[in-house]
Formats: structure tokens, C-alpha cells, sequence
């Protein structure tokens, strides 16, 4: 073996020198040297690789898990919001629903002017001042017992006789009063799926987070894997050369020798032959 300084390029460089063969050297190098050499880089490549192997393993074990927990998290999100979406999308639906009603049955009654309750404020006070000056005859008056009694009932048949004309308006009026429950009830479905929104968009804003995380922690857990794939590929690939190299040096190399023979016996080189077979398929190409 030769040093050379200065020239470029090389088999191994060394803090700056390179260190080179002479094609001499290198024919000079036995199969068996060779063999052991390769031999010995794999046997020490199956023993460095199985710590590595285990390291990596470890990291998508632990990528995994984050990944399948930032993915169970953000399902799960995902569910809530589907589950709010359809809720505030059912409350609006039926609040339209309501309103719609309302509105037919605003259009089908007569617009009135005045009171809009069976029992209007003023009514009460009428009757309220009735009873007054019936009751302070009562009391100031001095009568017989047929005057009492007579006071009294004409009170019971005032309470009678309005308590009767509140019901008649009743009747008139409840058309109106069921309009405004249905209202009513479509403004609190308004409300309740207000609330739902508000909540489906701040859970939405979480779900990003949740999804951003599962998406890096899925990148590394590729990564890892991919690492572990190679890994135990070179693992599988360095036992099948030990083998393979043991069983050269074992038995001879006689195989790897075949096309070293054919050429020292004045036969073609392998490029030489694969030469040959290219232009025998391009010319079978060009006939076709």
C-alpha cells in the first residue's frame, strides 16, 4: 500500500492524505481476504445493529401511542361537534317550523285595535270599583238582614257576571295567546342552538389543536417506522450475508469465480454479454 499526497480522490481519506492502492495491490488481494473482510463488516454490523434497532423500536412504540392518542382526542372532539351541529341545526329547523305557524295564524285573524287579553286592566278596576262602593254601603248602611243579603249577592252576581265575560273573551283570544307560545317557544330554540354554535365553535378551535398534534405526531411515528423497517431490513440483509460469505469461505468461491474464468479462457465479459443481449432485443424490437 502507497500514500499519495495532493491527488484527488480515492478509496479512503484520512485527515487530509488520501490512501490509495495501485491496481497491482488490488489485483494482488485474494478471494478469501475479501471474503473475510466483508464477512467481518457484516458480523459487525449484526451486532451494532440490534441496540440501534431496539432505540428505534422504542420511539414508534412511543410515537404510536401519542399518535393513537391525539387521534382518540381529536375523534372525540369531532363527535361533540357533530352532535352540537345536528342540535343546533334541529332547534333551528323547528324554531322555522313555529314561526311559520305563528305567522299563519297572525294572517288569519282580524286586526283589532284595543285590548289584547281577555282581561284587560280597566275591566278589573271597574269591577274592583263596584265591589268598593257595594261593600261601603255594607258597612255604612244600616239595613236588615234582607239588605245584606241582597248587598252581597249583587257583589256575587258582578264576580259572576264578569268572571263570565272573561271567559267568552277567552275563546276570542286564544287563537292569539297560542300564537304567542309558539313564538315563545321558537325564541328558546333560537336560544339553544345559539348555544350550541358557541359551543361547537370553541370546541372547534380545540379540535385544531388536537388534529395539528395527531398530524406531528404522525409524521414521527412514520418516521420511526420507516427507520425501524430499514433497520430490521440491514438486520435481515447482514445475517443473510454472514451467511452467504461464511458458506464462500467455508467451501470456496467458486460461483463468484465463474465469469473471472470465463474471460482468462478467452471468453466475453459479463458487460460484454450483456452488450450482446441488448441489441438482440432491439433488433427482435425493430422486426416486431
Amino acid at each position: 500500500m502507497m500514500l499519495n499526497k495532493g491527488m484527488t480522490g480515492g478509496l479512503l481519506v484520512v485527515a487530509g492524505w488520501g490512501q490509495y492502492m495501485t491496481p497491482e495491490e488490488l489485483l494482488a488481494i485474494t478471494p478469501e481476504f475479501l471474503g473475510k473482510a466483508i464477512l467481518h463488516r457484516r458480523e459487525r454490523l449484526a451486532a451494532e445493529i440490534p441496540e440501534q434497532l431496539d432505540a428505534r423500536s422504542d420511539e414508534l412504540t412511543e410515537a404510536a401511542a401519542m399518535a393513537r392518542s391525539a387521534k382518540a382526542k381529536r375523534d372525540d372532539v369531532n363527535k361533540k361537534v357533530a352532535s352540537l351541529k345536528k342540535e343546533r341545526n334541529d332547534a333551528q329547523a323547528k324554531a322555522k317550523k313555529l314561526f311559520i305557524e305563528a305567522n299563519t295564524i297572525r294572517e288569519s285573524i282580524p286586526q283589532q285595535k284595543g285590548d289584547t287579553v281577555p282581561e284587560p286592566e280597566w275591566a278589573k278596576d271597574r269591577l274592583q270599583q263596584r265591589l268598593d262602593a257595594l261593600d261601603l254601603s255594607l258597612q255604612t248602611n244600616w239595613g236588615t238582614h234582607v239588605d245584606e243579603r241582597t248587598t252581597l249577592n249583587e257583589m256575587k252576581n258582578l264576580i259572576r257576571a264578569h268572571e263570565e265575560w272573561v271567559d267568552a273573551r277567552k275563546e276570542k283570544f286564544a287563537e292569539i295567546n297560542n300564537m304567542k307560545e309558539l313564538r315563545e317557544k321558537a325564541k328558546q330554540l333560537l336560544e339553544t342552538a345559539d348555544k350550541a354554535h358557541q359551543a361547537m365553535v370553541q370546541l372547534h378551535d380545540e379540535n385544531q389543536i388536537f388534529h395539528d398534534t395527531y398530524i406531528e405526531n404522525e409524521r414521527k411515528r412514520k418516521h420511526a417506522d420507516a427507520r425501524t423497517t430499514r433497520l430490521a431490513q440491514a438486520l435481515d440483509e447482514s445475517q443473510q450475508g454472514i451467511d452467504f460469505w461464511s458458506n464462500c469461505i467455508e467451501h470456496g468461491f467458486h460461483e463468484l469465480m465463474l465469469d473471472a474464468q470465463r474471460v482468462r479462457e478467452g471468453g466475453k465479459s459479463t458487460r460484454a454479454l450483456a452488450r450482446e443481449r441488448r441489441k438482440q432485443q432491439e433488433q427482435g424490437g425493430e422486426e416486431e
